[in-house]
């Protein structure tokens, strides 16, 4: 190894790692810490051709934002899918551009690293996407959690899927305590869907400020037996990560 390119690593490395440690103390910088950590990686990608320290690095391309994919440092299998470019929050309306598309189905290939972090096979069913609104999310980077589904959550889906359609309806169980707006999208993966613009879609997104959205993305058998996918949203400055599990306990 070069003496430049040990410089670059160390000097990457106390970035993410002092980003990562800002993000667990209440100071008035925690919040940007993930912005700190991604940014850390788009350079060292760019630099020297890897991802660290970030598990994946995809550069920007013409049509389509970049991002980084980053393993959870708290939990057994959790990653996150951040875009290398600043956007706040699920409120921003860069994640409506096509050029966010692609965000989408790259959260769900993660599925990939879930089930290697496990050691075992996860069913569609038992995996989701989750986005936090505003006002309970820990970082001010937009971010996409990818972990297991809370099988109680499941089971209900499961039992109550089929009075989902494809046009946004309230959803008549609590999940978790909370009232959920549930569609469906009969699609086996999410290539070319735009979740957030679906979002906005949504009846009450025109009365609700879009940063007190929370919005969940389930793997799903659709009642016709295809794959697909449940999007459970409401406008409650809530938490759909409470939706996952992220001890990926069976129960």
């Amino acid at each position: 190894m070069s003496a430049r390119l040990f410089r670059t690593l160390a000097a990457v490395g106390l970035v993410a790692c002092a980003a990562m440690a800002t993000a667990t103390v209440a100071d008035p910088f925690g919040r940007d810490a993930l912005r700190s950590v991604v940014g850390a990686c788009a350079v060292s990608k760019t630099a020297l051709g890897l991802s660290f320290p970030c598990s994946d690095v995809v550069l920007d391309r013409p049509g389509a934002d970049g991002y980084a994919v980053i393993r959870s440092p708290g939990f057994r299998s959790e990653y996150l899918l951040s875009p290398l470019i600043a956007v706040d929050g699920i409120e921003s309306p860069a994640l409506q551009a096509d050029a966010a598309t692609g965000l989408w189905q790259a959260a769900w290939n993660m599925r990939g690293d879930v089930v290697a972090a496990l050691g075992h096979d996860q069913p569609r069913t038992g995996l989701a996407l989750a986005v936090n609104a505003s006002g309970t999310r820990t970082q001010d980077h937009f971010h996409i959690h990818l972990d297991c589904l809370r099988t109680s959550v499941g089971r209900i889906l499961a039992e109550k899927g089929a009075s989902i359609t494809e046009r946004w309806s309230s959803f008549a169980t609590p999940l978790r305590g909370e009232r959920y707006w549930a569609r469906a999208i009969a699609s086996p993966d999410l290539a070319g869907i735009n979740v957030v613009k679906l979002l906005a879609d949504a009846p009450p997104a025109a009365e609700y400020p879009m940063a007190d959205a929370t919005l969940a993305v389930v793997g799903a058998k659709l009642a016709d037996g295809r794959d697909g996918f449940y999007l459970l949203a409401n406008w409650r400055n809530s938490s759909a990560e409470r939706l996952l599990d992220h001890r990926c306990r069976a129960r």
